[in-house]
């Protein structure tokens, strides 16, 4: 828990809702309790503290950090939208959301402001450009875990992917690819992925990093395993793109024939998609093989 407690916790939470000691009390108990609570001269009884969570709308276990479960579905959704905007490089919206929770007390807790610094990080290095700054509060965020450098949860290994990404923008293939090495080795052996976008999206990060580093044999042998992945799990993220990789190095390769294959597999995944856009990278660059 922070130094803050569970009664100021609980102030805070009631004062960004918008209610008042008596709002909060009525019904449940008096407000001279629920002043007491929040200058933490009585602690609350469970059964107290279930009632007053439920008027909040948080779950009773929002009210302990160190208990990482589900807090309001409002956190949920705002998490959900930046995961969006992320993923269609929409970083100003995304500084944006975050500017708006910035004294959120929902997102107080450990794990929230661990979200909001990685994504904090990525927004700065795309809209200010500043790498140093970016790096240093990706750095804080996995700082905040208490994870080990031989289990690391699956946030965790999220972050290091992004560090990873943002090294890469750099053409810092020193920092890059061991960071992607290190994101690999953990997403193998973590028992359970809950989001398996993530280990897509190493996979094919990770082959371009290889690549654009001239370790083509190597790129190519972790864009066929994502591919791979891909069908396995039934899944379009990043399917098109992996493709069009496994076409591209076979191509730098001299395997002309499979490179033609991924290429012409590609286009019609990115057609399935209704990406147009890249259907149309993709047939251009395939023109140039058959050239």
């Amino acid at each position: 828990m922070r130094q803050d407690t569970l009664g100021t916790s609980l102030r805070e939470l009631r004062m960004y809702l918008g209610l008042s000691q008596s709002d909060l009390s009525n019904g449940i108990c008096t407000q001279a309790l629920i002043s007491q609570i929040e200058n933490n001269d009585v602690s609350p009884s469970a059964e107290l503290l279930y009632h007053l969570a439920s008027r909040l709308g948080v779950d009773i276990n929002y009210f302990f950090h160190m208990i990482e479960t589900p807090r309001l579905d409002y956190v949920k959704e705002v998490c959900r939208q930046i995961r969006r905007h992320i993923k269609n490089r929409e970083y100003h919206t995304v500084a944006e959301i975050l500017a708006d929770e910035e004294d959120n007390p929902l997102f107080s807790t450990i794990k929230n402001r661990q979200f909001v610094l990685w994504h904090k990080a990525i927004c700065h290095y795309y809209i200010e450009h500043d790498a140093h700054s970016s790096f240093q509060l990706l750095n804080d965020a996995l700082l905040l875990t208490a994870t080990t450098s031989k289990n690391y949860s699956e946030r965790e290994i999220e972050i290091l992917i992004s560090t990873a990404i943002l090294y890469s923008e750099e053409n810092n293939w020193y920092n890059a690819l061991p960071l992607f090495k290190k994101a690999f080795y953990h997403v193998r052996f973590y028992p359970i992925i809950n989001d398996e976008t993530i280990e897509i999206r190493l996979y094919y990060n990770y082959s371009r990093a290889l690549s654009s580093s001239g370790d083509y044999d190597k790129a190519l042998s972790i864009a066929k395993e994502g591919v791979q992945i891909c069908r396995e799990k039934q899944r379009f993220y990043l399917f098109g793109e992996l493709t069009f990789q496994c076409g591209k190095l076979n191509h730098l390769l001299g395997n002309q024939d499979l490179a033609k294959t991924y290429l012409k597999t590609a286009s019609t995944i990115f057609q399935l998609d209704d990406n147009i856009p890249y259907k149309n990278h993709v047939d251009t660059f395939a023109k140039k093989v058959e050239s």
